[in-house]
Formats: structure tokens, sequence, C-alpha cells
């Protein structure tokens, strides 16, 4: 998946450095880019069983 929102790669950089994303970015924090996820690990995968999803989009 690639993202584009500054929230969305600043969020990637945080799941990155926890481990629970393989993740590239084209441009370094701050600027203007794009974050290209390619693996969610295994850690991820089991963290992810606990994650509550977010209900700041539900009427």
């Amino acid at each position: 998946m690639i993202f584009t929102s500054v929230e969305d790669i600043e969020a990637l950089r945080i799941l990155k450095d926890g481990g629970w994303v393989k993740v590239s970015f084209s441009a370094p924090a701050g600027r203007k880019g794009t974050a290209t996820v390619t693996e969610l690990t295994p850690l991820g995968r089991f963290a992810m069983q606990f994650v509550q999803p977010d209900d700041k989009d539900t009427p």
C-alpha cells in the first residue's frame, strides 16, 4: 500500500520503529513524500489482534 497523507506517513514511522511493519519512505521525516508498506511483520500481526478500531469516523 502507498500512503501520501502526512499523518499516515508519521504514524507509519512509529509502526516501523516498533517493528510492526516494513515500509520505505521517499522523503525524510517532515517532508512531503510517500510511504510504501511492503509487509505486516509477525509482531505487527500479533499486535493487531489487540488494537481497537478508531471510532472518530463513526457517526
